[in-house]
Order: structure tokens, then sequence, then C-alpha cells
């Protein structure tokens, strides 16, 4: 499916999660979770949103805060307002300059990422 067909979900900052997340499509997250992890397909972490979990999902962008692993199958943006503080493990990567990333990361291209379960 084109990323253009995906359902499209938002969760706006003053949603507070306790446990994990999981959702088809995309999602736009600006909230707080903590205690879990969120699953998908394409995942925006917005500026104001933390994340303290682990995520997996086919591709991500971070603009906020992230304590925990993150395994995305295609490619992951960190921006430059991004804070990430744990594991990396992708196919493609894109920083910017003034991101922070704290951790160890595995950067395999093209096909050799692991799809999210």
């Amino acid at each position: 499916m084109e990323r253009s067909q995906l359902t499209k979900s938002v969760l706006a900052q003053d949603v507070e999660i306790t446990g994990s997340l999981t959702f088809k499509g995309e999602l736009s997250f600006d909230g707080t979770i903590k205690g879990g992890h969120i699953s998908g397909s394409v995942l925006n972490v917005g500026e104001h949103a933390t994340v303290e979990g682990n995520i997996t999902a086919n591709e991500v962008t971070i603009s906020g805060a992230v304590k925990g692993n993150a395994t995305v199958a295609q490619r992951c943006h960190l921006r430059a307002s991004a804070r990430l503080n744990g594991d990396l493990n992708t196919s493609r990567l894109i920083m910017e300059e003034g991101a922070t990333f704290i951790g160890m990361s595995n950067i395999t291209p093209r096909g050799g990422g692991q799809k999210p379960a």
C-alpha cells in the first residue's frame, strides 16, 4: 500500500498513555507514552512528544524525545529537535544538524533492516 493511501491518525499533546500502543497506517503522536511501546507502519513523533518505551515501525520521523530502542524497517528521520536516547536498528538514517542521538546504531541498507512483527 502506498503511503498516500494509509489511514492517518493524530494523538495530540494532551494525550497521555501508560502502556503500549499499536496502530495501522500513519500516526502523528505529540503526547506522552510511558511503560510500553509503540508499533505500527508510519510514525511521526511530534516536537512536544515524550516516548518512554521502544518503537517498532516501517518509517519513523522523530522531532520530540524518545527514551528507548527503535527498530525501523525502512527509514528513520531525526529532525533537528529530536532527542533519541536508545539503540537504533534501521536500513536508512537521516539525521539533521542539532538532533541528539545517544546509543548504538545498526544501519543495514536495503532489505537488511528488521521488519516489525
